[in-house]
């Protein structure tokens, strides 16, 4: 977004100039005077400055020569935007300065947002590329034309005046015009200003919203937010913290004449007169009724899938308890002990449920090994345990075919493996294992041992917090150790029973 800086010494043209562009896209900062436009230059970067010529303390003849000598700013497009009681001369010295173009004042504003957009294209066909050599003389002059003007100010104040409202009608011919709802409020929060758009958005005429209290236009959960931004931006204000011009961007539920509600998207910002105290509130309101309509559809169409993938892995667990009758519930208590260890952790929630959508199947390769291997009541032979450690491969073979939202294929593939690099299938060890494969490596062990199995009797959960602790940052993360240690001897988590 093209950043623009406006300065002028009348706050209700600054108000309008800010209504307009913001309405056009643009951000805008703006400053009463030059000293203060350089004082915004030094803090923030801009893409166009657009200023008056007479203003109090600098004008803007030496706020032009300021940023046409200074390099960081040289290249900045320098507008004046000034009345009609300017002169050619004038138009001539602000060119020679350097200034890219010389306005004079009322334009019709589609003419002026032409004009800015040339301008910032680098397209200007009349601006002034350096000082020329009438400068030296321009500038010996100017002192002495200053002082007729601010006495020719004085006396044509009416007609300046005059030219100002005709002015303000331009502007607000432009904002009675646009889609957005363009609204000024005072700091008591009473309506000083709103669009005609705004019959569009809320079935209200504009005379009917400025009797309105601000807090009955939206619902009361957005006043509470509005509320809340407002007062963290006064705050900032009074902690010198606020910046010269900054906006805010909220998403409220503005209220219909009907009884409805639509949702709009409002960027607020605050009005300051020459002395930088705040006077009001400008705010842009553009109706996001459909986008907000289209989110929740997608969300709810995510939230749909997520429920037919849990479906899915639920059918693929029991069919893995069907092939293991005699170790049935297993993959069930290793998904709620894996997911407590990650809540211990910190892991959040979207690592958590693929964590836990893993642990829920990570025994699927078992349909590969004859049940009666699987039943043994007896110890493996060496070439039964070689098959048995086949799962992990037959398991990742199955699930890497299926587009999980989380890498469940590779938790499956890598809960078998050790820190020291002594587990299988792979045998890779530390950092190249999964953090959530370490964390179900943990679990898998805890419930195994603590559990009955065809070959032995449960040896409990504190034989299994004695096992996981030997193995602490040798075999086992010791993260997860700690988490799952800290879960059963101070938090008191049981294994569900069968």
């Amino acid at each position: 977004m093209k950043k623009i800086l406006i300065v002028d010494d009348l706050t209700e043209n600054r108000c309008l100039m800010e209504g307009l562009l913001e309405g056009a896209g643009y951000s805008t900062v703006s400053a009463p005077n030059g000293k203060e436009a350089l004082d915004r230059l030094r803090e923030a970067s801009f893409d166009l400055i657009i200023s008056d010529i007479l203003m109090p303390v600098m004008d803007g003849f030496q706020l032009c020569r300021e940023c046409k000598t200074k390099a960081q700013w040289r290249d900045i497009p320098f507008i004046f935007y000034t009345a009609t009681y300017a002169e050619k001369k004038d138009e001539a010295f602000a060119l020679a300065l350097g200034a890219d173009r010389f306005i004079i004042k009322p334009q019709e504003p589609e003419r002026l947002l032409e004009i800015l957009k040339e301008s910032l294209a680098g397209a200007s066909d009349t601006a002034a590329k350096g000082p020329v050599p009438e400068v030296t003389a321009y500038l010996a002059m100017h002192n002495e034309r200053l002082m007729e003007k601010l006495e020719k100010k004085v006396a044509d104040l009416d007609r300046v005046n005059r030219e100002l409202r005709e002015s303000e009608k331009k502007y607000r011919l432009l904002a009675d015009n646009v889609e957005d709802v363009i609204f000024l409020l005072d700091m008591d929060l009473n309506y000083a200003y709103v669009s005609p758009s705004v019959k569009s958005l809320r079935g209200y005429e504009p005379a009917e919203v400025m009797s309105q209290p601000a807090f009955a236009t939206i619902t009361p959960a957005s006043w509470e937010l509005a509320m809340k931004t407002l007062a963290e931006a006064k705050q900032l204000e009074e902690s010198g913290q606020g910046g010269f011009r900054r906006s805010w961007m909220l998403e409220l539920e503005v209220r219909r004449r009907d009884g409805s509600t639509v949702w709009t998207e409002m960027r607020i910002s605050f009005v300051r007169d020459e002395n930088n105290q705040l006077t009001g509130i400008l705010g842009v309101t553009r109706d996001i009724t459909a986008r907000k309509k289209s989110e929740e559809a997608m969300a709810a169409s995510f939230q749909n899938l997520r429920k037919a993938l849990g479906g899915t892995v639920q059918a693929i667990a029991m069919l893995v308890e069907a092939r293991d009758p005699y170790t049935a519930g297993h993959q069930r208590r290793v998904a709620d002990l894996s997911r407590a260890i990650a809540e211990e952790m910190g892991l959040d929630y979207d690592r958590k449920e693929g964590l836990r959508m893993a642990a829920m199947i990570h025994d699927i390769g078992k349909i590969s090994i004859p049940a009666e291997i699987l039943s043994k009541p007896t110890k493996l032979t060496a070439t039964e345990f070689e098959l048995i450690k086949t799962q992990p491969q037959t398991g990742y073979d199955i699930l890497k075919e299926i587009e999980f939202p989380w890498p469940i294929d590779r938790i499956v593939f890598q809960h078998h493996e050790r820190m020291d690099g002594s587990g299988y299938p792979l045998g890779v060890k530390g950092e190249e294992i999964l953090r959530e494969a370490r964390i179900l490596a943990i679990a898998d062990i805890v419930e195994a041992i603590a559990s009955h199995r065809p070959y032995r009797p449960a040896l409990g959960a504190e034989a299994a917090m004695d096992e996981i602790a030997r193995g602490r940052g040798v075999a086992y993360d010791p993260e997860a150790v700690d988490a799952c240690l800290k879960l059963f001897r101070e938090k008191g988590y049981q294994l569900e029973k069968s």
